[in-house]
């Protein structure tokens, strides 16, 4: 018996150092970690290259995407546990071909600032501050327009899930002429700041979600669709905050409804 335990042990331990080197290694491959300065203040982040990136005469979208709550930290890795799968495969980095933007938000800040209660459900802010973190996301995202001549700069898409999903929408609302389209999933904003916008959104959301309560995104689409754009709110039954995540990146039109979006 105590060698059958040893023998599982090792196997348990050599599964997890596998999986390990497999995130490793696709994050060197890929992944190439970086860090933009800005006041003082460093934001780390991961960005992919396109095939193609620097030839003359190509260009490429701007995807950025902001993780959640959980993924803070200055590792510069944990950005990547749930993002990185949309970049995972060869075939969605030839179809949905872009420069892809990770950053990672340390862990004393937030990408957005809202209010959180003793039983972890959210508070929205009529006219928030914008956050230290947020501030430089959106100065590395005006580097890249003016000294990378490979951005498309009509092309800018913003993804968030979870904290970053608050984060993406608050982005939106201080420039929303910035960017192309934005999809946040388990996260929402203040309706009003939206209203007159006309950057195209997406909402994805868990009806069951226990943290940002499904009415809060009904009535953020309500103004949303107001803005005659093209932006919708897509519902997931019995689905809660966590789990909508792992819905809305397997539905079938998920990276099709960002990509088809285009600054005029």
């Amino acid at each position: 018996m105590t060698k059958f335990r040893f023998l599982l042990l090792g196997l348990l331990m050599s599964l997890f150092y596998n999986v390990q080197a497999e995130e490793n290694e696709y994050s060197s491959d890929y992944f190439y970690a970086r860090e933009y300065r800005y006041q003082g203040d460093t934001l780390r982040y991961r960005i992919l290259y396109p095939k193609g990136y620097g030839v003359e005469g190509l260009k490429f979208p701007l995807f950025i995407y902001l993780h959640g709550e959980e993924e803070r930290g200055n590792d510069n890795l944990m950005q990547l546990k749930y993002g990185a799968s949309l970049y995972m495969s060869e075939e969605a980095r030839n179809y949905q071909s872009a420069v892809v933007i990770m950053p990672q938000c340390p862990k004393d800040d937030f990408w957005a600032k809202y209010d959180k209660l003793d039983d972890g459900s959210i508070v929205l802010r009529e006219n928030p501050e914008q956050t230290k973190s947020c501030i430089i996301v959106e100065k590395l995202i005006q580097h890249f327009l003016k000294k990378e001549n490979e951005i498309d700069a009509t092309r800018v898409y913003l993804v968030g899930k979870d904290m970053g999903a608050f984060g993406v929408l608050d982005l939106a609302a201080r420039n929303p002429k910035l960017y192309s389209a934005v999809i946040a999933v388990s996260g929402v904003i203040e309706p009003s700041r939206m209203k007159k916008k006309k950057v195209p959104v997406r909402l994805y959301h868990g009806v069951e979600d226990p943290v940002v309560p499904i009415q809060y995104a009904r009535d953020l689409e309500t103004v949303l669709k107001s803005n005659s754009n093209g932006s919708d709110l897509v519902e997931f039954q019995d689905t809660k905050h966590d789990d909508a995540w792992e819905m809305a990146i397997s539905a079938s039109d998920f990276m099709e409804w960002l990509f088809e979006k285009k600054k005029k």
